[in-house]
Parts: structure tokens; C-alpha cells; sequence
């Protein structure tokens, strides 16, 4: 599934090879991809508009327009952006193409089918974007927010950096690395975590997307950036399906998989324990 780092490199294709692109026209294949407005009236205010620059906030990827509207993909499971040429074209399981001046298209491609497009203006845009917390990779993103959004609550620490209202761009892939290298139970309660555990779990988020992004996103399965290349990330996981594997970290542990907060979970029981030495404190924050 694209998280952060995935969309972020899409960001950065789009930038280098798409902006500046005038969209001759748009053809919706599957409409159901096509959330607002209607897919006719999609189809048609996308027709000869220019594509004026690239932005990603969470996990939307958000196309500029320079009629001052937004083209806003949210890419799920397995949507891919593809441009043609210079990569072959499609054929199977296509959403969308945007014919652009040069004899160049945007295809949309997802198994999946559950990609989805969203035209909006200003305002809509606005309004789509409010209930997302901070971008965990700007400066105003701290341990000390960590410690004061969730340190007072009972919920499983997992869920709640899964949370898009809490922290932006987490998905599943990231959440487990970033726990594990923070030495944290995916169960944890988050009022049981101490300062000390608040700062890592804050680093961990940093650097664990920062390295994503670094690699080009990860592609365990349907990942693809704009040129049809699989991102490098999976390289480096440590936990993400190694379920059955030794601790990366050579502990005389295994790596679990258990579903937590409904989503399937892979953590060390030897580095992540529920409780013991400082992981034992129960805090309360004001």
C-alpha cells in the first residue's frame, strides 16, 4: 500500500516529468474511481487544463492545476501512476488516462480497484485536508506532541500512530518497523509510555520514513513509481512479514505476526515486552 514515503517519491516523479504537461483529455474507464464530482463532469473540467506543480499531504497525492483546481488520488492498495512512454503501456485493470500535449498519457493502473480521484476546488481541498494531524517529517512534528496527543490515553499504541487525525502518511509496512525500532509492543497502552520511550517512538518515526523515502518507497507487492520501477525499501525491513525469521537484532527471539487493532502485526516478544523495567511506569499527562 503507497504510505508516505511511496507517495512522496510518486510527488517527486510527477514534478520531474509530468508538471508543465498540458491534460488534452481525460478518459475515466472505471468510474467507480471517481469520487467527486461526477465522472462526466471530471472528465470534462480536466480537459486542456495545465498541470502547474505536485504536492503530497498524508497519503494524497495532489496535482495542481492552473485553473485552481486540485486533482486529489488517494492510491489505497495498489494503485500505480504510470507515464507513457517511455514505459509500455497498460492493459489490464486501468482507471483513468490523461492524454497530455507531446504525445505523452497518464495511465491510472490498480488490481485492486479501489484507487480514488477526487477534482476539488480550493475550498473542497481545504476542507478535505483539515482532519489530518501533522506531517511527521516537518519541524513541527515533536515528541513532546506525541507525549501530549496520546499520553493520556488507553489505546494501543499501534492503532493510534495508524491514526491519520494523529500523525500523517503511517501505514502498516511503517508502523511495524517503526515500533520495532523503538523497541515497542504493538499492544502497548500508549498512558504506559515513559519520556524516554515518547522520544524514540518520535525518531523512529523519523527515521523510519525518511529511509523510505530515501529508497524509493517499498514494493512488497503492487508498489510502482511513475516509471514503473519497484521502490528498494523492502531491502531493509526488519520485521514487515519476516514472521517464522530470527531477530534481526540477534536476540534469541522470533518474529510473531498477530493481528493487532485489526491489522496484521509483526514485532520481536524478545525486544518488544508488554512490560519490564521502565515500560512498567504508567504516566499521566496533563
Amino acid at each position: 500500500m503507497p504510505e508516505l514515503p511511496e507517495v512522496e517519491t510518486i510527488k517527486e516523479d510527477l514534478r520531474e516529468l509530468v508538471v508543465g504537461s498540458t491534460i488534452e483529455a481525460a478518459e475515466v474507464l472505471d468510474s467507480a474511481l471517481v469520487e467527486q464530482p461526477s465522472a462526466e463532469e471530471f472528465a470534462r473540467r480536466l480537459e486542456g487544463v495545465r498541470i502547474e506543480g505536485a504536492r503530497r499531504r498524508a497519503k494524497h497525492l495532489i496535482v495542481e492545476l492552473d485553473t485552481g483546481d486540485a486533482l486529489v488520488f488517494q492510491l489505497k492498495i495498489g494503485g500505480q501512476l504510470l507515464l507513457v512512454p517511455p514505459v509500455e503501456e497498460p492493459h489490464t485493470a486501468l482507471m483513468l488516462v490523461l492524454h497530455l500535449d507531446g504525445g505523452e498519457r497518464l495511465f491510472l493502473r490498480d488490481q485492486t480497484g479501489f484507487s480514488r480521484a477526487r477534482l476539488l476546488d480550493e475550498e473542497e481541498l481545504e476542507a478535505r485536508l483539515s482532519p489530518l494531524g501533522p506531517e511527521p517529517l516537518e519541524e513541527g512534528f515533536t515528541a513532546e506532541y506525541l507525549r501530549q496527543t496520546l499520553g493520556g490515553r488507553r489505546a494501543q499504541i499501534k492503532p493510534l500512530i495508524l491514526d491519520q487525525k494523529v500523525v500523517s502518511g503511517i501505514g502498516n509496512i511503517y508502523a511495524d518497523e517503526i515500533l520495532f525500532d523503538a523497541r515497542l509492543h504493538p499492544r502497548r497502552k500508549a498512558n504506559t509510555l515513559s519520556e524516554a520511550e515518547w522520544r524514540a517512538l518520535h525518531a523512529a518515526i523519523r527515521k523510519n520514513l525518511a529511509s523510505g523515502i530515501e529508497h524509493r518507497g517499498t514494493t512488497v507487492r503492487l508498489y510502482r513509481d511513475v516509471l514503473d520501477r519497484p521502490g528498494e525499501h523492502q531491502y531493509y525491513l526488519r520485521v514487515f512479514e519476516k514472521h517464522g525469521e530470527p531477530c534481526p537484532e540477534g536476540c534469541e527471539g522470533e518474529v510473531v505476526r498477530e493481528k493487532v487493532g485489526g491489522r496484521p502485526s509483526h514485532y520481536c516478544p524478545g525486544c518488544q515486552t508488554l512490560s519490564g523495567g521502565e515500560q512498567e511506569q504508567r504516566l499521566t499527562f496533563a
